[in-house]
């Protein structure tokens, strides 16, 4: 679904391109250990809809709560090692 919205909506200023793609990545080879999709589909789909719901509950609640300034507390060598990570594993 990303990439078509991608091809929408790719001018959009809002449109946000980063380390969404690696954190769905390391997100699928998770959950393929834990409940192969060739042997357990049903488990493998349960498993990702519980945790991108009780993901997107977290997000509501920061943004109802307005605490998005928590994010400026990150620091950039913190981001900038987590993307270097992230392209170790990819």
């Amino acid at each position: 679904m990303p990439p078509l919205v991608y091809a929408v909506m790719g001018s959009s200023r809002e449109l946000a391109v980063g380390t969404t793609a690696v954190a769905s990545l390391l997100f699928a080879a998770t959950l393929g250990k834990e409940a192969p999709p060739g042997e357990k589909p049903e488990l493998y789909a349960a498993l990702a809809f519980t945790a991108t719901f009780f993901a997107g509950v977290l997000q509501a609640g920061l943004g109802v709560l307005r605490l998005g300034f928590l994010v400026d507390i990150l620091s950039h060598a913190a981001i900038v090692g987590f993307m270097a990570g992230a392209a170790t594993v990819v």
